[in-house]
């Protein structure tokens, strides 16, 4: 039977020659797990192209022009490459309301939420232009798309740094920079001409508020321990571990999320409504660990989280299903998945899970069954080993190449002789074997060397 694998996952090239061939699946494997705590994707299909056409300036053009009849100049677009900086501004506010006109600005996408903070750090994709080219000289789509720049630190001009600080998440604006906030009267050769106005076409994907937390350091003892402002910390934490998540760092996004729930734990609660939003913060965060630590194969450290959560909702009972699963405890995680599906019968993610713990119980049982079979035969001693060294063989063969299960648990009541000859396929696989007290009794598993 060919050997299936997530192409996320990754791949070795002991997989590329498996026997059977391989096979790769493509689907999100994970997409149950970004709900509503990861519900906005960078992945925006935004193109050069695409982005000026979304800012076609046929709202600047001039009456002669709209009275034509000619329908082929009524299909033509009136783009920012063909539009004078100067009759642009007369549709444009003055961001620094100054009267030096050195920003001026054009929204033609609302955002959402409140304006970002002078020091967040911002993910946004923007197009550079200058006036009458017909090229941008710089555009964030050439090198991929999205682009996160921390502000307040220098790295952008101080138009742009200002221009950012006047927008809100998901806003698409134009502004028109001014020399003296830009390049100055010198430019800066080849590419950028000496008192060059500058026409930037910005999209605020989304931004961290990280001032939040470096204010934090600044308070007393005492007052670091109020809830009122442990909040905003843990808040601000949880939005650098979400954009931690966002861009596939999970490790990082557990530091970040551990450390948030640290805090949140040793927070000192006044009554019993900051009792209440600290319940609902700490099954958030734990929660979301749980999701970062089954991706990164942590099953044990997930269902702690798990564990950990306040308020179970349907995402804690599948990402504890899904460790257990993990773990070879299949009568439990199905139990769990069992509770998530009732919760969200709809849910695709879901069914999926239940079906691959169907089949990783069943398989266990038939293995099982093979090697009780063997155990308990009564026919020649020799016949008798040669079967059960075969059925030991074939199980750490397969758990060995199943990359959904970490953990496996071993029949019960083996004897010294099979449980040696077990262990020693078990090393000749890369596998160990452990035992615990489980449920009042031993139980011995067969282990990855991940788990």
């Amino acid at each position: 039977m060919a050997k299936s694998i997530h192409a996320l996952d990754g791949f070795t090239l002991s997989d590329l020659t498996y026997k059977d061939g391989l096979i790769l699946e493509i689907g999100n494997e994970h997409k149950f797990t970004r709900d509503e705590e990861f519900p906005y994707s960078t992945d925006i299909p935004l193109t050069n192209e695409e982005a000026l056409n979304l800012l076609n300036m046929n709202d600047f053009q001039d009456e002669d022009d709209t009275n034509n009849d000619n329908d082929d100049d009524k299909d033509k677009l009136i783009t920012v490459c063909g539009i004078s900086f100067e009759k642009l501004k007369t549709k444009m506010t003055d961001v620094l309301g100054d009267g030096k006109v050195n920003i001026m600005k054009l929204i033609k996408q609302n955002g959402i939420g409140e304006i970002i903070p002078h020091d967040a750090q911002v993910s946004i994709k923007y197009i550079g232009h200058f006036e009458y080219r017909d090229e941008p000289f710089d555009s964030s789509f050439t090198r991929g798309g999205v682009e996160t720049f921390c502000l307040n630190v220098g790295r952008l001009i101080p138009g742009l740094e200002i221009a950012l600080t006047t927008m809100r998440r998901h806003e698409i604006a134009m502004f028109i920079v001014h020399p003296d906030l830009a390049y100055g009267k010198f430019g800066c050769a080849p590419r950028i001409p000496p008192n060059e106005q500058i026409l930037f076409v910005v999209h605020l994907v989304d931004y961290v508020d990280s001032g939040s937390i470096a204010s934090f350091e600044n308070l007393s003892s005492e007052e670091k321990k109020m809830f009122s402002n442990v909040v905003k910390r843990v808040q601000a934490k949880f939005n650098v571990a979400k954009d931690c998540f966002n861009k596939h760092k999970n490790k990082q996004a557990i530091r970040e999320y551990s450390r948030a729930l640290e805090w949140l734990e040793h927070a000192q609660l006044q009554n019993q409504e900051e009792e209440d939003e600290a319940n609902r913060l700490l099954s958030r965060g734990y929660n979301n660990l749980a999701v970062c630590y089954n991706i990164e194969n942590m099953p044990r450290r997930a269902c702690n989280a798990c564990n950990r959560v306040a308020i179970p909702t349907v995402k804690t009972h599948f990402n504890r299903g899904r460790a257990l699963l993990r773990m070879g405890e299949y009568t439990s995680a199905m139990k769990e998945l069992q509770i998530a599906h009732k919760m969200e019968p709809q849910n695709d993610q879901i069914i999926r899970e239940i079906r691959l713990a169907n089949e990783k119980q069943r398989k266990f049982l038939d293995i099982e069954k093979q090697l009780w079979g063997n155990c308990l035969k009564i026919d020649v001693k020799e016949k008798k080993e040669s079967s059960f060294e075969k059925a030991a063989r074939e199980m750490c063969e397969a758990f060995s190449s199943d990359d959904h299960i970490l953990r496996q648990p071993l029949p019960e009541s083996l004897t010294p002789d099979e449980d040696k000859y077990i262990r020693e396929q078990a090393a000749a696989f890369g596998l160990t074997v452990t035992a615990h007290e489980r449920y009042g009794r031993q139980i011995t598993y067969l282990n990855k060397p991940s788990y």
